[in-house]
């Protein structure tokens, strides 16, 4: 039986080529994985989709794929303007039909119509991704978490929340106060503040299962 993703969004923050490929937050990044990880992801949901975007193919709508990218108001940031780094990195760069926002704040919801896109598409069951935990990408999930993105009328008739989830291994943190507290601490430390409080906390290897697609299926991809 065909599993509905017409429900269902991924989103990406600020996956941009000035974070990834700039030393300008620090060189000792945690999870190495982030990238790998990331294509994985954008694989396995595109998979789930038409060539145009979420449609019917053989049984329910895909789900939306949205990309947010952050565009700094400090000139001396890769992710400003003017910089070539604001583009978005290339193993994540969007597909022509996926969705787009820009910010220039932390949360990927304010002053964006990222909330009003999600209403709009009836999405409540959203995972979350992109850089960094501690910084934009928390920021975001929490912002959700607060403003009850998602929230809806189940098949029961009853308002219940929606289901946000972060993909811990499909993110990253940075090293803080020179190599004070080591990237992988404040990675940890970021997840875990968020783990239950704001969200539910996902691996790779679980959205897969949750989309009905075996890892074997992606790498064939």
């Amino acid at each position: 039986m065909s599993i509905d993703h017409s429900h269902t969004a991924f989103i990406v923050v600020d996956s941009q080529a000035g974070a990834l490929d700039n030393p300008f937050w620090g060189t000792a990044r945690s999870n190495p994985s982030y990238e790998a990880n990331i294509v994985k992801l954008l694989k396995a949901f595109r998979s789930l989709q038409g060539e145009d975007g979420p449609r019917i193919l053989h049984g329910p709508a895909g789900p939306h794929i949205v990309h947010v990218y952050h565009r700094s108001l400090n000139p001396a940031s890769p992710l400003h303007s003017t910089s070539p780094g604001m583009s978005f990195h290339e193993l994540s760069h969007p597909a022509a039909h996926e969705t787009v926002f820009p910010k220039t704040t932390n949360s990927a919801f304010q002053g964006s119509d990222l909330g009003e896109y999600l209403r709009a598409k009836t999405c409540w069951k959203i995972y979350f991704a992109g850089l960094s935990v501690d910084l934009c990408l928390g920021t975001t999930v929490r912002h959700a978490s607060d403003l009850d993105v998602g929230k809806h009328v189940d098949e029961k008739g009853e308002t219940v929340p929606g289901q946000l989830m972060l993909i811990e291994d499909a993110t990253a943190a940075w090293a803080k106060h020179g190599g004070k507290y080591d990237a992988d601490t404040v990675h940890g430390v970021s997840v875990e503040s968020l783990k239950g409080e704001f969200c539910r906390v996902v691996t790779t290897e679980d959205v897969l299962k949750e989309l009905g697609i075996h890892e074997g299926e992606v790498l064939e991809m």
